[in-house]
């Protein structure tokens, strides 16, 4: 019933892979910014996440999440010392006075991004592997530059003596907060459930996770899915109690 598979009726599944294009900028500071009080994000702007003129798409910023002294090796900037005494006397000055501003770029959808079983390649348990492929659509790194740009500014008037950027290139994205590849919408030849989160071919079958969205948006995904998933399960229920006469 289904040579291509479920819901692949027109090579919508696995398509338009993403996850989250951050960019952002790290500051050094003379004075202490690390409180000790956790790990996450203690405070957030919604400025650029829309209308950012001349541009597609934005992202919410926030602080960055305390970094071990491991990962914070990574975070130096280009001109930190990388090794040997040098290397530690930086650490030991800069890791409590460091602070990262970051955040996630709403990725453009791209059609040639997506993921596969793997025809050859299996796991221990003899399962296909997954098999990734694609890439960001350029409008990322723009986005990215501008976001990274706001954060690098905010540093600044922060304090921060010293500021570097970080903004993504056109790798396939995916590595996190993974979406698109079961999009919603209405036409079954550009996507693969309808509104409920039910697939086109089938009246019993959902997909209810971030697989649906169309984009990630410029936030973490989490609360979406979410709300998704609770407008969708109501939906379902209410359908499946009329199935069964309304027992």
């Amino acid at each position: 019933m289904f040579p291509n598979g479920i819901g692949n009726r027109y090579d919508w599944v696995g398509r338009n892979l993403q996850g989250h294009a951050y960019s952002g900028a790290m500051g050094l500071f003379d004075f202490e910014c690390y409180d000790d009080l956790g790990p996450g994000a203690g405070i957030a702007i919604c400025d650029f996440n829309h209308g950012n003129k001349g541009l597609i798409g934005g992202g919410m910023l926030a602080n960055e999440f305390i970094r071990l002294p491991y990962q914070f090796v990574a975070w130096h900037g280009r001109n930190a010392p990388r090794w040997g005494l040098a290397h530690k006397q930086h650490m030991r000055q800069f890791y409590r006075r460091s602070m990262g501003v970051m955040g996630p770029v709403q990725e453009m959808p791209v059609f040639e991004s997506r993921v596969l079983l793997d025809p050859k390649v299996k796991d221990y348990w003899g399962m296909p592997v997954a098999r990734l492929s694609g890439h960001r659509h350029s409008n990322d790194s723009i986005v990215g530059q501008f976001l990274a740009s706001k954060a690098e500014a905010w540093l600044k008037e922060a304090g921060a003596i010293t500021t570097w950027t970080f903004v993504p290139g056109i790798e396939l994205s995916g590595g996190q907060h993974q979406a698109g590849t079961c999009r919603m919408g209405t036409d079954p030849k550009t996507s693969v459930v309808d509104k409920y989160c039910r697939v086109h071919d089938l009246d019993n079958l959902y997909v209810i996770d971030g697989s649906v969205h169309v984009t990630n948006g410029g936030f973490n995904p989490v609360l979406t899915i979410m709300a998704v998933a609770y407008y969708a399960s109501d939906n379902l229920v209410k359908s499946w109690k009329g199935r069964l006469g309304g027992s």
